[in-house]
């Protein structure tokens, strides 16, 4: 498949992503509530750090895409047991190709959902630069690639069974939130918490997209530890991911 081919692929799922504008606009609504009314409130009982409302707007943009990419991964799910994957692989189309387009779907949906909200948080917070913002989007853009290829991966594993796959992200989803740095850093967490939230990728990106925004450096892992661990995963899942398609997806059974 040519690169005009796999860009008609990619133009026709990103016109059946933004069929409905209110899908693109509700993930701009819920950080505008979560953000100015929940934020606020939280800022003010979690008073050890003194700018934890922007803390936890980064974590909810980070929140944002880590949802983006679940939904990528699910709706490849549910393309191999609707029989939509199946004409697909029919087409002169490498499993390769098929996994890039997949991935260049969720990150130009994830970027579509963020870009207003990181713009607020920079402009409100005072750290808008060109800079930040060009830095902040390229973390982003990585963080999204990881979890893309992780969700996408794990559904070869649970490609005959969709409930099963279903439980599996959401207790992985779970716990990649919970026991990260994604709404608290590791200052504030008790020392098994961050210990456990240490070994988690997660924690690692949301430092580094902090660190590339400019806020609270000093309560942030190294960010070269963290750049380190960010390029590990996508490169994990990627090839991950390109060898599990080659391999499991002629499997799957449509329903």
């Amino acid at each position: 498949m040519t690169k005009s081919e796999i860009a008609a692929l990619l133009r026709f799922d990103l016109r059946e992503a933004f069929d409905s504008p209110g899908w693109v606009i509700y993930p701009w609504l819920y950080f505008g509530f979560q953000f100015l009314i929940y934020g606020t409130i939280m800022s003010r009982l979690v008073v050890s750090l003194d700018n934890y409302f922007y803390y936890y707007g980064t974590g909810l943009l980070i929140l944002i895409s880590f949802n983006v990419a679940t939904w990528n991964g699910r709706r490849f799910v549910e393309s191999a047991h609707e029989g939509r994957l199946r004409y697909i692989l029919s087409l002169p189309i490498r499993r390769d190709e098929l996994f890039f387009e997949q991935v260049l779907l969720g990150v130009t949906v994830s970027l579509a959902h963020v870009l207003p909200p990181l713009v607020l948080v920079l402009y409100l917070s005072g750290l808008y630069t060109p800079a930040a913002l060009i830095s902040s989007v390229v973390v982003l853009t990585f963080i999204t690639i990881g979890i893309i290829g992780l969700m996408i991966s794990l559904s070869f594993v649970a490609f005959k069974s969709f409930d099963i796959y279903s439980a599996i992200v959401a207790a992985l989803s779970a716990l990649l939130i919970r026991f990260s740095t994604m709404n608290y850093p590791l200052s504030s967490m008790p020392g098994v918490i961050s210990g456990v939230s240490l070994a988690n990728p997660v924690t690692y990106g949301a430092d580094l997209f902090r660190n590339a925004i400019g806020l609270d450096t000093s309560l942030l892992i190294n960010p070269e530890v963290s750049i380190a661990v960010v390029i590990a995963l996508c490169i994990a899942t990627m090839f991950g991911g390109m060898f599990l398609i080659s391999r499991v997806v002629e499997g799957v059974k449509s329903s």
